[in-house]
């Protein structure tokens, strides 16, 4: 789901030299082929825009690339330190809750879950570098270890409740898929005593889960979330140093390819990391927040499965969308909070493709009015206004139709491994 392309799958020093291959190699017209004959119009971009032809080789030299990446990376860390304040808030609630499970301190820690959601599902955008899979360039694996989403394991969350687990020195290494803001969500808002283990699971087959009390569970779900979130605080404290200037300064290996220290070799392998970032509203967002509840993915075998929803809990699944599509603004028009800066709409105008630019941003515009339309939770919407649902999957599937065809081919970027080939 991390949506690197084949090429990072190799040994690093293969990908320096594929890249600088694939640098020299990459498409560029004749030297004289922008020029149109004597007598002919301008050239016209894919977008229909006249002037220059679209694609970052044809960029004009008062365009600065490496100035966008900086930007992205500054953007990046600005979104890792909020949600790094918001991970020591989530981390002094768990522990409190804890040690004492008053109404109000459960209350508290439950706010303080959200609080961080709200953050990270912006930092979810900037999944390259550090948050990346380890098998990209300057990947470290701490976005997994924050939170795995779609991965999730009910059942390996309610072993290790029985189990203990979490009290164990190797609770950090274990599986993400019970660790991290996703297993949080569970044992913060799930009050139920059942499990969703089969019959034959030890926990079951044995009578272990059965013989729990319901304080014993109570609390075994506090200490267990306090594991959790000591573990979500730690990882979030080194996603910051790993950008921050003044420790790993991933803000500068982005903007600057090519340097000593820097995983990519070239700008154009900077610049395909950060896109293939953005395509989180393609994969996630679209394809598995809303495809799969709302049975357009067949991983949904019947006509609804608003069951789901990325939230079953917190019931938070509209929030999250909301903040996704944020983040991709911050990326695209400028980190602001009003969208200004620079972004990649500014690379587009500068290449001639202005329409294009302005297409997408009203596409976005429309995808955030798409989920406030929605006036209850996602997964109820499916049921009770199922036009709402359907129009914010429509909105959604008309700003990432652009994104994986005239974005990609304007800006001679490179579709993620997984999106190639995706015509939906």
């Amino acid at each position: 789901m991390n949506g690197g392309r084949l090429r990072a799958a190799l040994p690093f020093a293969i990908v320096l030299a594929a890249s600088s291959l694939a640098a020299a190699c990459r498409r560029a017209p004749p030297p004289d082929a922008t020029a149109p004959p004597t007598g002919t119009s301008p050239t016209t971009s894919p977008t229909g825009t006249p002037g220059t032809p679209g694609s970052s080789g044809n960029t004009p030299a008062s365009f600065d690339k490496r100035a966008l990446l900086r930007s992205v990376g500054e953007c990046a860390l600005s979104r890792y330190r909020h949600f790094d304040g918001a991970a020591r808030g989530l981390r002094d609630a768990a522990r409190a809750h804890a040690t004492a499970r008053t109404p109000e301190n459960k209350t508290a820690f439950a706010n303080a879950w959200k609080t961080a959601m709200a953050s990270w599902q912006e930092a979810e955008l900037f999944r390259l570098g550090p948050a990346a899979s380890s098998t990209l360039p300057g990947g470290a694996d701490l976005r997994d270890s924050i939170y795995a989403y779609p991965l999730f394991s009910r059942c390996k969350v309610e072993e290790q409740l029985v189990a203990k687990t979490y009290e164990t020195p190797a609770f950090p290494t274990s599986l993400v898929s019970a660790r991290g803001l996703g297993t949080l969500e569970y044992l913060a808002f799930y009050e139920a005593a059942d499990n969703a283990c089969s019959p034959t699971s030890p926990i079951n087959a044995n009578g272990s889960w059965a013989a729990l009390t319901p304080e014993d569970l109570a609390q075994r779900k506090a200490d267990y979330a306090r594991a959790s979130a000591d573990d979500i605080a730690a990882r979030a404290s080194a996603l910051v140093g790993a950008w921050d200037p003044a420790a790993g300064n991933f803000v500068r290996a982005l903007a600057e390819p090519g340097t000593p220290g820097s995983p990519y070799a070239t700008e154009a392998d900077a610049l395909n990391a950060v896109s293939d970032a953005m395509f989180y509203v393609e994969r996630e967002v679209k394809d598995i927040k809303l495809a799969r509840p709302l049975g357009v993915s067949p991983d949904c075998t019947t006509t609804r499965c608003p069951e789901a929803v990325e939230s079953p809990w917190a019931h938070a699944s509209n929030a999250h969308l909301r903040a996704n599509l944020v983040a991709f603004r911050r990326i695209f028009e400028g980190c602001a909070d009003d969208g200004s800066g620079l972004g990649f709409d500014d690379w587009l105008r500068a290449v001639g493709a202005g329409a294009l630019a302005d297409r997408m941003i009203a596409a976005l515009a429309n995808a955030r009015a798409a989920v406030d339309a929605l006036d209850v939770p996602l997964e109820q919407a499916i049921v009770t206004s199922p036009a709402k649902a359907d129009a914010l999957y429509a909105a959604v599937k008309a700003l990432t139709d652009p994104l994986k065809t005239d974005f990609i081919t304007v800006l001679d970027l490179e579709l993620p491994k997984v999106s190639q080939g995706d015509n939906d």
